[in-house]
């Protein structure tokens, strides 16, 4: 099943299908997003019950191309992406467990 999620005030959006997870934007950034198994190894605790694996998002956002700027208008329109950026992260931080839960992912989220 594919979930589409427009990120609000931007032109970003995130895809999430079979626990992948896709970014699309209109600003020039090729950003990933992933949850990570922290434990390497499942294990146990003073009773012998297996804990829940722990994971963490890992979030990345690098330009398409070199940045290089001639003019103020350059910095301006750079400028806007990073407040989608912004916005995109604030989102993404705001919404972590939701999006861990469509994933389809058991465990806990650090």
């Amino acid at each position: 099943m594919l979930t589409k999620i427009n990120v609000p005030k931007t032109s970003i959006v995130i895809e999430i299908e079979n626990k992948e997870i896709t970014i699309d934007n209109m600003i020039g950034y090729d950003i990933k997003m992933v949850f990570r198994n922290q434990d390497a190894e499942p294990s146990l605790d003073e009773n012998g019950d297996i804990f829940e694996p722990l994971y963490w998002l890992d979030i990345r956002a690098c330009p398409t191309d070199d940045i290089e700027f001639h003019s103020s208008l350059g910095v301006k329109a750079e400028k806007r992406k990073f407040a989608e950026l912004q916005a995109f992260f604030e989102y993404v931080e705001s919404n972590k467990r939701n999006l861990f839960d469509l994933c389809g992912l058991k465990g806990e989220l650090s």
